[in-house]
């Protein structure tokens, strides 16, 4: 009778002691700055000076402009002469390797079956660039660096309709050649330089591991804790003190280390559980600025034997950290380093007299309508349409009305929309990036994708989706943690005014996409 009764008794308890153990991956937003491997200690120091030295056919002051907006460091003040960092940059003429107009023949059938051949045109050019970049302190040398570009690029052009044009268009290359030079040009050393000396402000996200299963014992007070642990670091700032966060995380990190004590076996259910805490609390340490008290729950992790793998990875990134603080000589990267930014300024582009914006194929007509209700025309390269955020530069018209010499800055909050080419709309909106969930809510550039009557769906030119509602003052975007997390209770919440649209977002009709999205606002439409 007692074997049975014991038998009895095992089955009840094993369950509870077996439970099966799955993890969740759950973000956290993280806001601090990223600290440079050459930095400048001395705040006060914290200046620079370009110098552009260019080949004589590089004549004209877009090269200078476009060195001067790209190469920027994070951090520092920009002077005109005399920065603490001198950057020099050398730039060469970039030459033609090679260049031809391909000929395209299509056969076609006219109405009566008639075959004939259609010939349209596309030029293909290849030429190379080279330069160099050369960053100098007289004060302290240890900080000079030097760098070599040389760079191969080919080009097709669009497809012509007629031979004159494609031959005008490779007639006119050199313009086209000299302006993607100067600009990839830019952007490399623009990056490099600001990798090696900016102090970078950084938002992003990372994830905690965070128990699944909803039968386990542990799965509330798990959830709990990172939901106390998510709604701290929420409000974590790049330029604000960490120190008052650890206090208020006492309670979360308590409970994480009870866990160690708690569950002891070696059976897997209890190794993963432990693992999730030993791996959440190295992740937080490491988030708090505190390298040395996250390698002691890293070591948990290696010797738990469970992803051993992670805990090495993030030991890894604490002896990086430590090193970055020794370099730079503090113990936090979270600092004000924000330089004010200018206010809207005139720049000249000196060309050729003859030159007319009008017909360089890398410039767009554009209107804006500024918030004044003023409007502008005047054109713009198409590489700032591409990568279109929070201000825009539009030519300004010489006395005899011609687009070639001067272009203005306008910055978004200075305006309400803006069309290219007549054709492509933009408007603009505040927003915070989902993808910078520690970013502040701005003003900012985005392409209209459908205007509805209650709701709107935009693009930013990241590909980020933003829907805003008409009657709001900011929109939002696709890619925060709300719109990931439950995409079903925003499109809910959107279809507050049409129950069936509701019911049909209840049972997760619509999907977190942007073709989903247009269905959504064009079926509210309709119940509207």
């Amino acid at each position: 009778m007692k074997r049975i009764i014991t038998f009895l008794l095992l089955t009840l308890v094993l369950p509870a002691f077996s439970q099966s153990v799955n993890l969740d991956k759950f973000y956290l937003n993280l806001s601090y700055v990223i600290l440079p491997p050459k930095p400048v200690v001395d705040k006060t120091k914290r200046t620079y000076t370009v110098v552009l030295n260019a080949a004589k056919g590089l004549n004209y002051d877009d090269a200078e402009d476009d060195i001067d907006n790209i190469i920027k460091i994070d951090g520092f003040r920009p002077l005109a002469t005399k920065g603490y960092l001198a950057i020099a940059t050398y730039l060469q003429n970039p030459e033609i390797v090679s260049s031809e107009v391909k000929t395209i023949e299509n056969k076609v059938k006219n109405s009566k079956g008639v075959e004939t051949i259609e010939r349209t045109y596309k030029v293909v050019v290849a030429y190379k660039g080279e330069g160099r970049v050369v960053v100098t302190c007289a004060e302290d040398p240890s900080l000079n660096d030097s760098e070599e570009f040389k760079e191969s690029y080919t080009k097709t052009s669009p497809i012509f309709s007629e031979y004159k044009d494609a031959n005008d268009y490779l007639y006119n290359f050199s313009r086209i050649m000299r302006n993607d030079y100067i600009g990839d040009f830019a952007n490399k050393f623009g990056n490099k330089v600001n990798r090696n000396y900016g102090f970078r402000i950084y938002n992003t996200t990372d994830n905690l591991w965070i128990l699944a299963s909803k039968k386990h014992p542990e799965f509330d007070s798990n959830n709990n804790a990172f939901a106390e642990t998510k709604g701290i670091f929420d409000f974590m700032k790049y330029n604000e003190p960490v120190a008052p966060m650890l206090t208020e995380l006492q309670t979360t990190i308590k409970y994480f280390e009870e866990i160690d004590k708690k569950f002891t076996s070696v059976e897997k259910p209890d190794k993963k559980l432990r693992y999730g805490a030993y791996y959440n609390l190295a992740t937080i340490y490491y988030y708090l600025d505190m390298p040395d008290e996250s390698d002691i729950w890293c070591d948990k992790l290696i010797a738990n034997d469970y992803d051993a793998g992670d805990g090495k990875y993030i030991k890894r990134r604490n002896d990086e950290l430590r090193k970055s603080f020794a370099i730079n000589q503090v113990n936090t990267r979270h600092m004000d380093v924000a330089v004010k930014v200018e206010k809207p300024k005139t720049e000249k582009i000196n060309f050729d007299a003859a030159y007319s914006l009008k017909n360089d194929p890398q410039f767009s007509a554009v209107t804006l309508v500024l918030s004044t209700n003023e409007t502008i025309t005047g054109y713009t390269k198409n590489t700032d349409i591409d990568n279109l955020d929070q201000k825009i530069a539009i030519s300004i018209p010489d006395d005899k009305g011609v687009h070639n010499y001067s272009f203005r800055t306008y910055f978004a909050d200075q305006v309400s929309k803006m069309t290219v080419n007549e054709r492509d709309f933009f408007t603009v909106i505040p927003f915070k990036l989902g993808t910078q969930s520690g970013a502040e809510v701005s003003a900012k550039f985005v392409r209209e994708v459908l205007n509805g009557k209650t709701v709107s769906i935009y693009q930013y030119y990241t590909g980020e989706v933003i829907v805003k509602k008409n009657s709001a003052p900011q929109g939002y975007s696709t890619n925060s943690v709300g719109w990931q997390m439950n995409p079903r209770g925003k499109f809910i919440e959107l279809a507050d005014s049409c129950p069936k649209l509701a019911a049909r977002a209840n049972n997760k009709e619509f999907q977190n996409n942007i073709n989903s999205l247009r269905t959504f606002v064009e079926a509210l439409d309709m119940c509207n």
